[in-house]
């Protein structure tokens, strides 16, 4: 069922936090698209280079501190939230914690005490369990992957298991979009599409066993913004679009950059040896490693999973990853780092 009778018109104001990252990015262009006011609220150590030519109002603060976020939701009627840790290196970290589930906490509080209208939460698909091709992970499978041990995974997963009780419990006007592994534009060289870049510079010697589902950004973002005024409050939406083995993946990627595919198979235990080797240089030098030890586990799993119900219900369209590919390259050209 949709929420139709909320559709944003052009004096409503938009919060996007998080607005400098890759999807943060894509949703902001997506909202001026629209023709919608938005503030983007970033780090205060970051500089907001790629929101500087847009008509936006940009707000630089801590996104655990309530002094810097409660004067700008008071001006906002709906938030976006995007900000959020996502490196899996260390595993066990505190400000995953303090950023991912605690922030969400005090972002509840203050959307409630300034009557926020809709408040849209970006999760990960890794908080439902994922399966194979004929029978992937959808948005009833129950969350599987604290078998890895990563607070990334499991702070995520407890977010979205507190606003879900939130809007049981309160009516608190939450939608929650659950993205699987992004690629398209307006990554910092840090993000899902590091695979991109190594693949182009022919720093990846093979493949894993695994495999995992594959979306355009930019279709990640339209569905935020579909979310605003379509879908069903205290729901959860995978937004999703291919499912695709590592083989298959990086075989689109080579093709479709024009360079050497990576071939070489590599099994289970030489994989997760590779990772656990990474893993201990990565302890003794301090430095994050390309492919940690829990990284590779993953990446031996069939973490597939089904967008149907985001399609369906936040009509988010499915654009060919090979577009993604393209403009992802582009965009680290424009950086100067490929």
């Amino acid at each position: 069922m949709y929420l139709e009778n909320n559709i944003l018109n052009s004096s409503e104001k938009v919060l996007v936090t998080g607005a400098d990252g890759m999807l943060g990015n894509n949703i902001v262009r997506e909202m001026i698209r629209r023709g919608h006011k938005v503030t983007c609220f970033i780090e205060k150590s970051h500089n907001g280079e790629t929101l500087r030519n847009l008509p936006v109002e940009i707000v630089k603060g801590d996104i655990c501190r309530q002094e810097d976020l409660q004067p700008i939701i008071r001006k906002v009627d709906y938030i976006i939230h995007t900000a959020g840790v996502t490196a899996m290196w260390p595993a066990r970290s505190p400000l995953s914690w303090q950023i991912n589930f605690e922030a969400v906490k005090l972002l509840v509080r203050l959307s409630i005490e300034n009557g926020i209208r809709r408040f849209i939460h970006i999760g990960t698909a890794t908080s439902f369990g994922h399966g194979p091709k004929h029978e992937p992970g959808n948005e009833s499978s129950p969350y599987s992957n604290y078998m890895f041990k990563l607070d990334y995974q499991d702070t995520k997963y407890q977010a979205q298991e507190y606003l879900l009780e939130c809007h049981r419990k309160h009516g608190f006007p939450v939608i929650i979009l659950n993205p699987t592994f992004m690629i398209g534009k307006y990554d910092n060289g840090h993000s899902s599409n590091k695979m991109v870049l190594f693949i182009y510079k022919g720093k990846v010697p093979g493949y894993s066993p695994g495999g995992k589902n594959y979306v355009h950004v930019r279709d990640v973002a339209s569905a935020a913004a579909n979310a605003l005024h379509l879908g069903r409050l205290g729901e959860c939406y995978i937004t999703g679009g291919k499912n695709m083995s590592y083989k298959e993946s990086f075989q689109m990627i080579a093709r479709t950059l024009g360079v050497k595919t990576p071939s070489l198979k590599l099994p289970r235990f030489m994989s997760v040896s590779f990772g656990a080797l990474h893993s201990v240089y990565a302890a003794i030098s301090r430095r994050p490693p390309p492919v940690s030890y829990r990284m590779a586990r993953i990446g031996c799993e069939d973490c597939y999973y089904s967008p149907d119900k985001a399609i369906q219900e936040l009509n988010m369209p499915q654009t060919p990853l090979e577009e993604g590919v393209l403009e992802s390259i582009e965009w680290f050209r424009e950086r100067g780092l490929a």
